[in-house]
């Protein structure tokens, strides 16, 4: 992760980054408010093959979906595009279901072909006693790929994965995903704006109130010219206006900084809705 935030986290001990990862999963899912735990940070630390093989699907899959070109994939024999084609279509075919966990387990576990799914997470984390379990086991390609005329996998040999990232279902939900992201991202900046938008127009009035006290002092100084005052009573009153002052400019420095982001999140708004409106079509 090329990001600041994904630096650090890389530098979290490994039950944080654990945690990072399932804390995703759980919010990318397509129905995220639901109770279902996907995945179990507990059992991952305690070596289940059964729940790493789930994080690694998952993981799987929404990494497809930030993949800039099928390509990306053919580094890959075809043995093991063909394996990762099976995972993403089965995820693709069941993530609106409200069971995508059972699921998940059920696919696991269906058929005895040896998985290349393993973690160094595993072997960090669990015991010998642990390590010593059987892997979790994929289904065999051939078993589905006979299943019907629907065979996802047809087309060119060269890369299954590629294949299946050009399929309508794949590039819809893609597409889906890239909608939904931009409608956070904007309701993310508007609720800012807003935030923004209230702590100005507190600025402006405070800026009011001081102003009418700074003329208040003008008006008393003018007054007070025409009789004598006392010298540390004048020193005072000129304290009290230069203290008034300089609080004023700061507050209106404040304010043209808070417009001038202001004006900057209202064209990133606008460059969103075009952006979302370009996506629709």
């Amino acid at each position: 992760h090329g990001t600041e935030e994904g630096q650090q986290i890389l530098q979290q001990p490994v039950p944080e980054r654990l945690e990072f990862v399932c804390s995703f999963l759980q919010k990318n899912r397509k129905h995220p408010s639901s109770p279902e735990c996907l995945v179990s940070m507990q059992k991952v630390i305690e070596g289940s093959e059964l729940e790493l093989a789930k994080m690694t699907m998952l993981l799987l899959y929404h990494s497809t979906m930030s993949s800039k070109s099928p390509r990306d994939w053919e580094q890959f024999e075809y043995k093991i595009q063909a394996e990762l084609a099976v995972i993403l279509k089965f995820v693709l075919d069941h993530e609106d279901g409200l069971n995508l966990n059972e699921d998940l387990e059920n696919f696991l576990q269906k058929a005895p072909v040896p998985s290349t799914c393993s973690s160094t997470i595993s072997e960090e984390l669990s015991p010998p006693s642990h390590q010593a379990k059987r892997e979790v086991r994929f289904l065999e390609l051939q078993k589905v790929a006979s299943s019907s005329g629907n065979n996802f996998l047809s087309g060119s040999p060269v890369s299954p994965m590629g294949d299946i990232l050009q399929t309508p279902q794949f590039q819809m939900r893609r597409l889906k995903k890239q909608l939904a992201d931009e409608r956070n991202n904007r309701d993310e900046l508007e609720l800012e704006l807003a935030e923004n938008r209230k702590l100005l127009t507190e600025k402006d009035a405070q800026i009011a109130v001081m102003q009418q006290r700074i003329d208040r002092l003008a008006l008393l100084n003018e007054k007070q010219a025409a009789s004598p005052l006392e010298p540390r009573e004048l020193e005072e009153l000129r304290g009290k206006n230069e203290s008034l002052t300089v609080r004023l400019h700061e507050t209106l420095k404040q304010c043209q900084d808070l417009k001038t982001e202001k004006s900057q999140m209202d064209r990133k708004i606008n460059q969103l809705s075009e952006e979302n409106g370009d996506l629709s079509f």
